[in-house]
């Protein structure tokens, strides 16, 4: 039987409740190599994963909607960074914000996961808090007030202060910023605004704090993915999909890569759309597809697959997907492989074994 890695937050991460969870060994082949024995006897027995985030070198999750955390550690990856610090940005592709507020008091909590590193600061009265990538925290675009800014700690903890925030220039003075979203990348963040009656969306580069447009009049419905190469847009009722390159400059038009038909655009990885997430009452199958931001080529990646795609900080991406052997796993998307998407194994996801041994717990 395989085992994860012996860190002790590996081990302890495999405490789960309800359900037998066991990482592959790092190294070992996507699929087709050697699986542990555990096997799930009925699919409706296999609980449904919820991801709640994800980093360069964890994940968090819970299972069949619980309200328990639990967290993941990939399998296919070197050694974490050993430290990091707010000043590089890319090191904070494992960093997780947590929010408290207390009052009009509005503090930010950050952890880098893999090294352990950790900052905290307050956010001026006035400023609400938007999102969080990395080490970034965007906060006010006409939601509490003022424009929107960029905001990171000066230091780690012990300090625990932040620079001045960085006003994000590109906007139109009194444009409303009605999305500001995370993606796949730490060194940009997706915002939407209104002005004068026309939607502008675009992507936020955080090492300028300067906007790029890549589409205008897009509904406000219209889902937004995208990584450090590709921003990718679908717009219903047909999932329409259409792509830019990132660094494109302002006005190039997007390429349309047709639609997505019954799924939907969840992640952006390497130079391929990820779809999945079938709509309810179209009986199409649960699975995760990709289409080729170079060409508009594509390939069923993961069949049949949990409905839920998750995008990672880091670029990659996180499904729950069965393999040819019956197992169900959570499957780490990153680019690489002859096709430019590689699916590694991280976790299997089971609760009833039928060779007679006990689920792992």
């Amino acid at each position: 039987m395989n085992h994860p890695r012996s860190s002790p937050k590996a081990l302890a991460a495999l405490v789960l409740v309800g359900a037998a969870v066991l990482g592959a060994a790092p190294g070992e082949p996507a699929a087709g190599g050697p699986v542990p024995s555990v096997r799930v006897a009925a699919e409706a027995s296999v609980p449904s994963v919820a991801y709640l985030w994800a980093g360069s070198h964890t994940f968090d999750f819970s299972l069949d909607g619980g309200a328990t955390t639990q967290t993941g550690y990939y399998q296919n990856l070197e050694p974490p960074l050993s430290s990091a610090k707010p000043s590089d940005l890319a090191s904070g592709a494992d960093v997780r914000s947590t929010v408290t507020s207390e009052g009009d008091v509005t503090t930010v909590s950050q952890a880098h996961r893999s090294s352990g590193d950790a900052t905290r600061f307050t956010l001026p009265r006035g400023q609400a808090f938007r999102a969080a990538t990395g080490w970034s925290v965007l906060a006010g675009g006409n939601v509490g007030g003022g424009p929107l800014r960029v905001w990171r700690a000066t230091a780690l903890l012990p300090v625990a202060n932040s620079i001045g925030g960085m006003p994000v220039t590109g906007i139109p003075s009194g444009a409303t910023v009605y999305r500001v979203q995370p993606g796949g990348s730490v060194r940009y963040v997706a915002v939407a605004y209104r002005y004068q009656g026309v939607s502008t969306v675009g992507l936020v580069d955080l090492t300028t704090d300067a906007f790029t447009p890549y589409a205008t009049g897009l509904p406000t419905s219209a889902q937004i993915r995208y990584n450090d190469r590709w921003f990718a847009t679908d717009e219903g009722p047909e999932h329409t999909l259409r792509v830019v390159r990132v660094g494109s400059v302002p006005g190039t038009e997007p390429t349309a890569l047709g639609d997505a038909g019954p799924y939907q655009l969840r992640a952006v990885v390497g130079d391929h759309l990820v779809l999945g997430g079938a709509e309810p009452d179209s009986g199409a199958p649960a699975r995760v597809s990709t289409v080729s931001a170079l060409d508009g080529s594509r390939r069923t990646v993961l069949d049949p697959a949990q409905s839920e795609v998750a995008v990672a900080q880091d670029g990659g991406a996180l499904a729950t997907a069965r393999d040819e052997t019956g197992l169900w796993q959570v499957y780490h998307l990153v680019p690489g492989g002859d096709s430019g998407l590689h699916a590694w194994p991280s976790w299997i996801v089971g609760e009833t074994d039928v060779t007679g041994e006990k689920p792992v717990r």
